[in-house]
């Protein structure tokens, strides 16, 4: 029993709870059967006591004669036999009791360890997730570092060289009205990029939460149409736009942004002549976007590379540039919205990306 009883302390200073555990389980089953085994001892020895004193012959009386020794024995008898019952019933009280008492010690120390044991668990698990978010954090963070060392720095670099001529007078008018586009380019390219990059890094840095509310689709369609109508026409590209008065429950801001991106992507990959349309309609009780375009289209080895933050890219047919991002971005904004975003695309073809949103609050 003291073997148990320090093993179980030992485990217990030293946080080793489960094994404590084991020991002390050990330690009162022992015990109760000590214990079991001095009863039933204490309890044979005194029905033994009573069988002897049951089996003495009493002196039978020969004669109805008055004799007071003989009135006497019975009774002795039966206060024996009451003493002797009263006690091995106190006795089973008394065990009864003890195992009672260390059963609900036993029960009562498990418990203590079990919560014990989950509160530790629960420790480990914050621990964990915490790790996890850490690392995910630096991975954000890396991959930041990298878009903006190449990309961003390309586009700034360029524009700077582009100053830099102007204020030495390197540029004749011929070439300085040569270079405006080229510099629009990368200028637009450097605000795509840092629009990109802002939201991304919010998502994936920050819990980015969606505040929903209804809003007239339609008008979203027309208010991004115009800001790509002048590289559009310098595309010479046709925009149809079959859009309709429907109204979507979702996060505005964030749609705006899955749509510019859709149409940007539209422009970039379309040749000229080529036409972009886009449009909307109801299905199965949601709002589905179709923005679809007749450009270069979608290798199928690159299908399974969209939508994932690779920062997988590809040149326009005008050697536009790309971050990678604008796909990651779209699908995640979708799915905060209780959205899903697919892409069907054939090369040389033309390319449809679709976006299905809820038209009304879900149910709870």
């Amino acid at each position: 029993l003291k073997n148990y009883r320090y093993h179980k302390e030992l485990d217990s200073s030293r946080g080793y709870f489960q094994n404590a555990f084991f020991w002390q389980r050990k330690y009162y089953t022992l015990k109760d059967e000590i214990e079991r085994e001095n009863a039933l001892v204490s309890f044979n020895t005194d029905n033994l006591e009573l069988e002897n004193l049951s089996t003495e012959k009493v002196p039978v009386p020969a004669d109805n004669t008055n004799d007071s020794s003989n009135r006497v024995g019975v009774p002795a008898i039966f206060k024996t036999l009451t003493y002797g019952l009263g006690a091995g019933l106190a006795i089973s009280l008394l065990f009864i009791g003890i195992m009672f008492y260390r059963k609900n010690s036993e029960i009562s120390g498990s418990s203590k360890l079990q919560k014990r044991n989950k509160e530790l668990r629960e420790q480990n698990d914050a621990y964990y997730e915490q790790m996890q978010q850490l690392e995910e954090t630096n991975k954000v963070k890396d991959r930041l570092f990298s878009i903006v060392s190449h990309d961003l720095k390309d586009s700034i670099s360029s524009i700077k060289g582009f100053i830099d001529l102007l204020r030495e007078d390197s540029l004749s008018r011929e070439e300085f009205y040569n270079l405006i586009p080229e510099l629009s380019e990368n200028a637009n390219n450097a605000s795509l990029l840092l629009f990109n990059l802002l939201n991304w890094s919010k998502s994936q840095m920050q819990s980015l939460k969606s505040n929903p509310e209804l809003f007239n689709i339609q008008e979203v369609f027309r208010n991004k149409l115009k800001l790509i109508e002048q590289k559009a026409e310098e595309k010479r590209i046709v925009i149809i736009d079959e859009s309709q008065r429907d109204f979507v429950y979702a996060d505005r801001s964030m749609i705006e942004i899955v749509i510019q991106n859709l149409i940007t992507n539209a422009v970039k990959f379309s040749r000229v002549n080529d036409i972009i349309t886009v449009s909307n309609r109801d299905r199965n009780g949601k709002a589905l976007i179709i923005i679809e375009d007749t450009g270069i289209g979608i290798s199928e080895e690159n299908l399974s590379k969209l939508f994932k933050p690779n920062n997988f890219t590809t040149i326009g047919t005008k050697n536009e540039k790309g971050t990678g991002l604008g796909l990651v971005i779209c699908k995640e904004l979708v799915e905060l919205n209780n959205g899903r975003i697919w892409v069907e695309s054939n090369q040389n073809v033309g390319t449809k990306f679709f976006v299905e949103l809820p038209k009304s609050k879900p149910a709870d």
